[in-house]
């Protein structure tokens, strides 16, 4: 009895002891970071892996007999390239069909398959059967990895992470990381926005109490943020911040291996992407090529035997080709940080040091793009280590959560990446906390009904820039029942995001009826690439276009409402004009716009529906005119003040 006393109390310590614990993760798409804050050095320790190396390449590898991660995985590609698995962070909380996605489908060995709930499935083979894995099963076992080094070196169980995404994650995206974590027997404390981690760990290496504006330029392999960051005193505030999940340094690696294809076939006439196992050595010394072109001017390229017929290559590629075929990504670079600066209100001028963070920032051409637009080379930040600084400003924020004294205590106040609205008539993105909003906020907004004794008013929560929701992200429903009432029956929508990232999103009426929805919205949040911003912006002309013909269609159909609530709730003032022809007039037509929503946003559309609106008018106006109305001077609250103000005689057929 007392040995299994003393074996439940060492059970208990060692539970304490896990609890009291946090790591901090950098979670990314080459490679993986981890970081834990010692109290006594008031230092982070990077954790290193088997091999000794600080950075874990984010590779998982599958053979009949067990699973392999890291570097060893990583150097399987070459003879088994179907059967590694990389850039997961690319496919996690996204749908199959998603274009940027699709677009670089051809660039991954391994097998994609789509799921039946469209999202997308890496498929591979064990003991001679297909297997499958979702995104985030493999980013679990890269975060199970991280979890299993940092315990050895520390000695103890470790159950608490704080995990770091892009900035520019969406809410999909940081739920499918969060479901990583819990596979890999991590409770979240939070999850981190990659920038600001990086600014924490600027602040606590290099003990700085004021900064003014700092920019932090985060290209990592597989994702790219930009963050205005203020740092005053204790707060480190976000102004802005702006990003691209579908870009990184494996895009540059990518141009250059397609270069080198290019050369080859021009040269010695050899196609080597018809070979994947050839196709997967040019990758690879793609990416050692850009890694050397930043010491060296010029770089030969070693493939011994990439022909396959006995010939050798003599190619030498220099750091003009490189920057010459990477050009449009540099401006695309370019063009997110003065995107940033806009939204964050803040002048080139007015920013104290740019903190370059990622392994790709080492490029010179980039540093030299950022020193001349900021008319300064010493506003680069140095003294931080550009692979490890997400993962030690994680670290201290895990050392925060579980209040170690010795830590900065640093105040970190964030914004929201993304805009979040709900759908309404027309299917018209409403936005209710517009992106880049500090947090924590609540912002209500009151909308309408617009059926007659619409039961229910069910509300779809949107996150994304676009103007249709179609394009954006749905990451919820929040349904209120309602008292039976004609159109334009009141209710106060508010949505809410707390300091620690909750997002309620709350309805209400004037007789007191109430709905709730919360949604575990991270507070850092948030893809599509400039994803939904650069969306926005490449179709901004498009949108414009299908919301001038969708708001056509939508003053055709209120139109139809306010005749018919007219009918309705008016009944008795159309005892001597011709009722019943407007009824007629009014029902065939709401067939029509029920029949015709707008679908492409084409002139002929928009010609049709104006059309409609002119004959319906011309057949209405006249007879509405006889007995004092003019459906078109009333907005369809108006009509629910009709309904309060004069106590009407109800008609219901």
């Amino acid at each position: 009895v007392n040995t299994l006393k003393v074996s439940k109390i060492f059970s208990n310590i060692i539970s304490r002891m896990a609890e009291e614990f946090a790591i901090g993760v950098d979670l990314g798409t080459t490679h993986c970071c981890v970081g834990v804050f010692d109290p006594e050095k008031n230092t982070v320790d990077i954790i290193e892996n088997q091999y000794g190396e600080r950075t874990t390449p984010s590779y998982v590898a599958f053979t009949d007999e067990k699973e392999i991660i890291g570097k060893n995985a990583k150097d399987r590609v070459a003879r088994s390239p179907a059967n590694v698995v990389y850039d997961s962070k690319r496919l996690i909380g996204r749908m199959f069909k998603d274009e940027y996605l699709q677009h670089n489908l051809s660039s991954w060995c391994f097998r994609l398959i789509e799921s039946e709930e469209n999202t997308p499935l890496i498929q591979v083979t064990k003991n001679n059967m297909a297997v499958t894995y979702k995104p985030h099963k493999i980013s679990a076992k890269l975060l199970g990895y991280m979890k299993k080094i940092a315990e050895q070196k520390k000695g103890r169980k470790i159950n608490n992470a704080i995990i770091t995404v892009p900035a520019y994650f969406n809410y999909n995206q940081r739920i499918a990381t969060r479901k990583a974590a819990k596979l890999a027997k991590l409770h979240v404390l939070k999850i981190m926005s990659e920038p600001t981690a990086a600014a924490l760990a600027y602040v606590h290496k290099n003990q700085i109490t004021d900064c003014g504006n700092i920019l932090v330029f985060d290209l990592g392999g597989g994702t790219f943020d930009v963050s205005v960051i203020s740092i005053k005193g204790k707060d480190i505030t976000v102004k802005a911040t702006s990003g691209n999940t579908f870009l990184g340094g494996r895009d540059f690696d990518n141009n250059l291996a397609q270069f080198i294809v290019e050369k080859l076939k021009d040269m010695y006439g050899v196609d080597v992407t018809k070979t994947e196992t050839a196709m997967w050595r040019v990758n690879c010394r793609a990416e050692k090529i850009k890694l050397a072109l930043s010491f060296e001017r010029s770089v030969t390229l070693d493939l011994p035997n990439i022909l396959n017929d006995g010939r050798e290559v003599d190619l030498v590629i220099t750091r003009d080709e490189f920057e010459t075929i990477n050009a449009h990504l540099f401006r695309l670079c370019l063009t997110t940080v003065e995107n940033c600066l806009a939204q964050g209100e803040v002048n080139r001028e007015d920013v104290e040091r740019v903190l370059l963070i990622g392994g790709s920032t080492r490029i010179p051409y980039l540093r030299d793009m950022l020193a001349e637009y900021f008319n300064d080379s010493d506003k680069l930040a140095q003294g931080i280590n550009p692979d490890e600084a997400v993962a030690y400003g994680a670290a201290i924020e895990a050392a925060t959560f579980k209040r170690d004294k010795k830590t900065s205590g640093q105040r970190i106040n964030e914004v929201t990446p993304l805009s979040l609205g709900i759908d309404v008539m027309g299917n018209l993105m409403s936005v209710v906390i517009a992106r880049n909003t500090p947090i924590p906020v609540s912002v209500t907004k009151t909308y309408v009904t617009v059926s007659d004794q619409q039961k229910e008013m069910a509300l779809n929560v949107y996150e994304g820039e676009r103007s249709l929701v179609k394009y954006n992200t749905k990451i919820g429903t929040c349904v209120i029942t309602l008292p039976l009432r004609p159109p334009g029956y009141p209710v106060d929508v508010t949505f809410s995001i707390d300091a620690n990232g909750i997002f309620d999103v709350g309805c209400n009426t004037e007789t007191g009826l109430y709905s709730k929805l919360s949604i575990d919205y991270e507070k850092c949040v948030s893809l599509k690439s400039d994803d939904m911003l650069q969306d926005a912006i490449n179709n901004e002309a498009k949108d414009e276009r299908e919301n001038q013909v969708i708001l056509s269609w939508i003053r055709l159909r209120e139109y139809c409402i306010h005749v018919k609530t007219l009918l309705t709730y008016k009944w008795e003032d159309f005892k001597d004009v011709d009722k019943e022809w407007l009824e007629a007039t009014i029902e065939e037509t709401a067939r029509w716009v029920r029949k015709n929503k707008v679908r492409e946003g084409s002139e002929m559309e928009e010609s049709a529906i104006l059309n409609k609106l002119e004959e319906v008018q011309s057949i209405c106006k006249p007879i509405l005119e006889q007995v004092g109305y003019n459906a078109s001077d009333l907005s369809i609250p108006e009509l629910y003040k009709l309904y309060q103000d004069q106590p009407l005689h109800v008609h219901l057929e």
